[in-house]
């Protein structure tokens, strides 16, 4: 079972529609955090599934831009107090928070507010 399988259909395709709305530097930065997450956790399936399971936790809160994954593995951590990989995980977290930082992306993820 590959990791996005572990994932539903309806997160999966609000995936797929947050992509083809994304801008080409966003889909950069994206890739970047993702590869950046990856080198730290691991490119097994245990490592894929962690990245499903943030960008999950960032489809379900409705932003609107998977180059705000970022902002989701601690989000991921705190409904998760027992992942495995948490060590790790937290150190993704720090290293990408300061390449964020360095790319002046926003800290705040983007979605739709309703007042």
């Amino acid at each position: 079972m590959t990791a996005f399988e572990h994932i539903d259909e309806e997160t999966k395709k609000g995936m797929v529609l947050i992509w083809k709305g994304m801008s080409e530097e966003d889909r950069e930065y994206f890739v970047d955090q993702v590869a950046l997450a990856l080198s730290i956790w691991g490119g097994d399936e245990a490592g894929k599934l962690l990245v499903a399971r943030v960008m999950s936790a960032l489809v379900k809160d409705g932003s609107k831009n998977l180059a705000d994954f970022g902002l989701y593995i601690e989000e991921y951590l705190s409904n998760n107090a027992k992942e495995n990989r948490r060590e790790s995980m937290e150190r993704a977290s720090d290293i990408i928070t300061r390449y964020r930082m360095k790319n002046a992306l926003s800290s705040v993820p983007h979605k739709d507010f309703e007042i």
